[in-house]
């Protein structure tokens, strides 16, 4: 009876950690626009997000289409790790640097962007939801004109 009492303490006491196990993102995943809030920023007419992960290396390709998106359509290619190391990337012309790292089970990206204004950073969370079949992500924005906040919910395609 006392060798299940320890085992049963042992369980309990892992079980936080087993929780924790880092999600892996991997996937197509499709911008559920009536699910998102997109605050003071337009709408996209869509966006799909596909994710290589395989830790530590993340590859996003992403795809943007709507009147916001110069020329219509965008596609970015971007690499990064999640190991808190600088990562740059190049999107439409620029190079932007981020750090990727996570924080319990969410992954946490932060670009630091110089404008014309001042700096702006943006915090993007990225979460899974719905047993695995949704990626939310939530952005923060900070910068010299305020702080904004977006919630994104993409839905998991097979």
């Amino acid at each position: 009876m006392r060798h299940l009492a320890i085992l049963i303490g042992l369980v309990l006491a892992l079980s936080p950690a087993i929780a924790q196990d880092k999600p892996n993102f991997s996937g197509k995943w499709v911008l559920d626009t009536a699910a998102s809030d997109f605050g003071d920023f337009p709408a996209p007419d869509s966006q799909i997000n596909v994710v290589e992960h395989q830790e530590p290396n993340i590859h996003l390709t992403q795809t943007i289409r709507g009147e916001a998106v110069p020329g219509g359509e965008a596609t970015s290619d971007r690499r990064y790790t999640t190991d808190a190391k600088e990562n740059t990337n190049k999107i439409g012309g620029r190079e932007i640097k981020s750090t990727t790292r996570w924080d319990n089970h969410k992954l946490v990206t932060i670009v630091k962007l110089e404008t014309p204004d001042g700096t702006v950073e943006i915090k993007d969370s990225w979460e899974l939801g719905g047993e695995g079949k949704q990626l939310v992500v939530t952005r923060d924005f900070k910068g010299p004109q305020g702080e904004r906040n977006q919630k994104l919910v993409f839905t998991k395609q097979k």
